[in-house]
């Protein structure tokens, strides 16, 4: 047993050194990158380029690169001296101190620095919370018992003890729905507080928390919004359905109209549907929804609630394979005939993120995200409230502040430190003079002006250390520095590039000339064509187009005769085009005269296109050809530039070094 516990002990000794070894070498291994990134690789004409910024732009354009020879890294390092030497003649230029520049730098800056000011783990938590209530409908109905930002306390008090009571008697069996008719005081008291069918996002957030955190079939505690003091019920809950995406063909009775028709023209448009199958078609000629009948009647994806049209989203969703479509029915806004083009589910996260990224920055709920950033920089750079100020403010500070017309002259102290952050010193004059603005700004009731003064306080700690943050983000984020130096030497090299090649290739005409003459055979007319082109909404309009046009008659009296009503049937165009012209149809037969009727299945437009005239292939003059002379032009220049750019310059690579980024870049794409 003794030789056994001492061989355990031994083995145990082993595997700790073992774990000990790695860590270190692990250790080591970081040591090292972080020591290699900072090692010079590039030296030109005695300014050193570090090899973290080479290694960092060669796998951020890794996976866009499209020529594979620019991948292999001494050829990438021939392109990084480019790149170095075209900034090194920027910047000897000095185009950086241009004011256009530094503005628009500047502006770049202020929109950059906006994705670094947060809090990354709320805001992760806000949208994985915003997903999966994505994923549910709730319905729910509510009372409320209203109250005013600016209410007294008294009022909020007896506000607060009413929605109490009210919900005592629902606990105790009195009926919801008969309550919320008696006893609510928002709109939907007279529809039992009912409220529908709801996903995140459409309600305030106090009230999305309160009716995706109640069990169906039961009744909330008492939570406040903006509105007021609520209860609600959780009625029922569902599977999301996802969004549609339909078309619609709807007639609609103006007011003046003695004689109701809509009913019956959807009615005759429906039967023009069963015979035929054509729904885009028919909704461009009959449908009185101008904004989606020359786009065959197809609306925007929505999802329950999305239209505030209960009636037809209940149509809609009701409809199962693609291509369906309901019979007549009639909404609030008209008489409908809906079809079903595509439903869409609700997808994974990572395609819902950046539009759930985007909704959450519109809605109250941000201020969690803020909040939490905030109070993480207070405790980065250890400022807390300082309750000597605070006193001195809450005695000095007039109630005129309560009015919103205390003046910056009436403070004392102003000398006096109120705050410090990394050695930049916050002043209590800074704060007289932050009430004065802020509290134009301010609308809201304080029941005392401490209220007030506190809220002022809280609010000049938070924009004065996330000021400090963004002036500072290049030293506090190095994620940051790397994307804004990368847009800044960006901006840099555009505007040498329009100095040096884009300006001069557009503007040089003697120029263009001789490169023209010098490559006269690039610059070809294919087989061109000299066209009219009719465009219309249904292949029997299509059809007596045609024959108008066979009869002699010009385009312009043949849409006179079709566009009337504000309904536009038939669209022309004219113009000499080459055979390969992207509008033309795939199968269109290029002879003179006028065309068959073909149907481009895109556009969903019948199109009958009159050749007046084909032309051969023939040599472009230069003004024909300008636009591509200017651009292979500009590549002629570019070259030449730089090639000139090495010319008189000492260029050095750290071969060491660069025999090290190697292995770190192969490593980490392995």
């Amino acid at each position: 047993m003794v030789i056994f516990a001492s061989l355990e002990k031994i083995k145990n000794m082993w595997i700790t050194k073992r774990l000990l070894l790695v860590i270190v070498l692990l250790f080591s291994i970081a040591v090292t990158a972080q020591d290699l990134e900072e090692r010079t690789l590039l030296t030109i004409d005695g300014n050193e380029y570090d090899a973290g910024t080479f290694m960092r732009t060669y796998l951020k354009n890794l996976d866009i690169v499209q020529d594979e020879s620019q991948k292999d890294l001494d050829n990438y390092l021939e392109l990084y001296k480019d790149y170095r030497l075209k900034l090194l003649q920027a910047y000897e230029l000095g185009l950086e101190n241009d004011e256009e520049y530094k503005k628009e730098l500047n502006n770049y800056r202020n929109t950059l620095a906006q994705g670094y000011l947060t809090d990354s783990e709320v805001s992760e938590r806000l949208l994985r919370e915003a997903y999966e209530r994505k994923k549910t409908e709730v319905n729910a109905s509510h009372i409320l018992v209203k109250i005013g930002r600016g209410d007294a306390p008294a009022d909020t008090l007896k506000a607060w003890n009413k929605i109490q009571q009210i919900r005592k008697e629902v606990m105790a069996g009195a009926d919801f729905a008969q309550t919320a008719r008696t006893k609510s005081e928002g709109p939907s008291a007279k529809t039992s507080g009912e409220l529908g069918w709801f996903s995140v996002f459409r309600m305030v957030y106090p009230f999305e928390n309160a009716a995706y955190n109640t069990p169906v079939g039961e009744v909330s505690d008492v939570f406040r919004s903006d509105f007021g003091y609520h209860i609600l019920k959780v009625n029922d809950s569902r599977p999301n359905p996802g969004e549609l995406t339909v078309a619609h063909i709807m007639t609609v009775d103006s007011r003046e109209a003695k004689e109701k028709t809509a009913e019956e023209r959807i009615k005759e448009v429906y039967s023009q549907l069963e015979e035929t199958g054509k729904f885009a078609e028919l909704a461009r000629e009959f449908s009185d929804d101008m904004q989606t009948a020359a786009n065959g009647g197809v609306l925007r994806k929505f999802g329950t609630g999305g239209l505030n049209a209960p009636t037809f989203e209940e149509k809609a969703f009701a409809l199962t394979d693609k291509d369906q479509y309901t019979q007549p029915f009639k909404s609030k806004y008209g008489w409908h005939i809906v079809k079903l083009i595509e439903k869409h589910p609700v997808t994974s996260f990572e395609e819902n993120k950046k539009a759930l990224k985007d909704r959450i920055k519109r809605t109250p709920r941000a201020r969690k995200i803020t909040e939490a950033f905030t109070n993480n920089l207070r405790e980065k750079y250890g400022v807390t409230h300082n309750s000597k100020a605070l006193d001195h403010f809450k005695n000095t500070i007039t109630d005129s502040i309560l009015t919103n017309n205390w003046k910056a002259t009436e403070g004392t102290k102003k000398e006096a430190i109120l705050f410090t952050i990394k050695g930049e010193s916050f002043t209590y004059g800074d704060f007289y003079d932050y009430i004065e603005k802020q509290q134009l700004k301010d609308f809201k009731d304080y029941k005392d002006k401490s209220t007030k003064i506190l809220k002022m306080y809280d609010g000049f700690i938070d924009s004065k250390i996330s000021d400090y943050y963004k002036e500072h983000l290049e030293e506090e984020n190095k994620d940051f520095a790397f994307v804004y130096n990368e847009y800044k030497e960006g901006l840099l090299l555009f505007d040498l590039m329009e100095k040096n090649i884009w300006d001069k290739a557009k503007n040089d005409s003697i120029g263009q000339q001789q490169f023209y003459d010098a490559n006269r055979s690039k610059y070809q007319w294919k087989r061109r064509i000299d066209i009219t082109m009719t465009q219309n909404t249904t292949e029997d309009v299509a059809l007596k187009v045609k024959q108008l046009l066979l009869d002699g008659k010009d385009v312009s009296e043949i849409k006179e005769q079709f566009n009337i009503d504000n309904r536009t049937k038939v669209l022309t165009s004219t113009g000499v085009v080459e055979e390969t012209y992207n509008r033309l149809p795939d199968n269109f037969k290029i002879v003179e005269g006028v065309s068959d009727v073909y149907h481009d299945e895109k556009s969903g437009f019948y199109k009958v296109i009159v050749v007046h005239e084909i032309l051969e292939p023939t040599q472009k003059t230069l003004d024909e050809a300008r636009g591509s002379v200017i651009n292979d032009y500009q590549q002629q220049l570019e070259k030449e530039w730089l090639e000139s750019l090495r010319t008189g310059r000492e260029i050095k690579v750290n071969k060491k070094t660069f025999k090290k980024v190697k292995k770190q870049i192969a490593a980490q794409r392995s």
